[in-house]
């Protein structure tokens, strides 16, 4: 299959450098781990559903930080999308992978991200008011901040993490190991869930650092948690009758770090770039197979 035959119509014939039509003239900052991260070519209707989403990470200016990243957000007509009855349908995304660049296709939307020399992002859609309830603006979103972590050292993980007085756990796996689970159990524990999905790390000053992001899976978003936490491990999770903790050679620990690093993990041109980064990860964090109770009690573990 040819990359976004399925979500459009004559998907061969789709440029980026096609004429660039914005929703409107507004702009939205959002900042947190990596970021500020600025959103134009909006339209109001779609400033208010990014606003209702994101409030607490909204911002008036970049405030004088790192250079932004910019995506540009754009009209492409109704007429250009497959309609895909999305009942008993899995959410998918499809990638092209290049050495410059990527682009992504999803449910609405197509989007390009120049990746060299600096990212910047294009993004079209026959949405405004559904811009976000179709999880188009989040997957690209998502995809952004995976690749500008990547360039600072630090990678994303499908993870949950827990937090308590500035220090926090990681935990890894595939989908159903137990990342929802885990966090439940660890909230009514006294713990602080940062993310039950997706959660992003960065070296600073010797240490590792995570800070919330607004990705959520099952558990839902929860409140925002301001500050950055020093990541004290990344155990990857497997459930079990019993709570412990077992010894994982090097090279497999590296191995499930890389499947649970997503977007970047299958991309052939900065697979190396991602690897280089976990291994340094793993180097500077405690970790290991962590088996749990469905019942609870894992958290003593922690503790060590």
């Amino acid at each position: 299959m040819r990359f976004a035959e399925e979500f459009l119509h004559h998907a061969d014939g789709f440029s980026h450098e096609q004429q660039d039509t914005p929703w409107g003239e507004k702009d939205i900052t959002i900042d947190f781990l990596g970021g500020p991260y600025v959103f134009d070519g909006l339209n109001q209707a779609q400033i208010n559903v990014i606003k209702q989403r994101f409030s607490e990470l909204i911002c008036t200016a970049a405030n004088g930080k790192a250079p932004a990243i910019h995506t540009h957000i754009c009209k492409l007509p109704e007429t250009h999308f497959k309609i895909i009855n999305t009942k008993d349908w899995e959410y998918w995304l499809d990638f092209d992978y290049q050495q410059r660049y990527l682009r992504i296709a999803g449910l609405r939307f197509i989007a390009h991200v120049q990746l060299e020399p600096h990212i910047e992002a294009w993004m079209w859609t026959p949405d405004d008011k559904k811009l976000v309830a179709n999880s188009a603006f989040e997957n690209i979103f998502r995809v952004i901040v995976a690749y500008r972590l990547l360039a600072r050292g630090g990678m994303v993980l499908h993870s949950a993490g827990l937090a308590r007085d500035k220090k926090a756990w990681l935990f890894i796996g595939r989908s159903g190991a137990g990342k929802s689970t885990i966090s439940r159990l660890g909230e009514s524990s006294g713990l602080t869930i940062l993310s039950d999905d997706m959660n992003a790390i960065v070296p600073q000053d010797e240490q590792y650092l995570t800070e919330q992001l607004p990705f959520a899976g099952e558990h839902g978003q929860t409140a925002l948690t301001k500050g950055k936490f020093s990541v004290q491990a990344v155990y990857y999770l497997q459930k079990s009758d019993n709570n412990r903790l077992r010894e994982t050679p090097a090279a497999k620990r590296l191995a499930e770090l890389m499947v649970c690093s997503p977007f970047v993990n299958s991309d052939p041109y900065r697979y190396a770039v991602l690897a280089k980064n976990l291994a340094a990860l793993r180097k500077k964090t405690e970790g290991g197979n962590l088996e749990f109770r469905l019942d609870g009690g894992f958290q003593k573990l922690l503790k060590r």
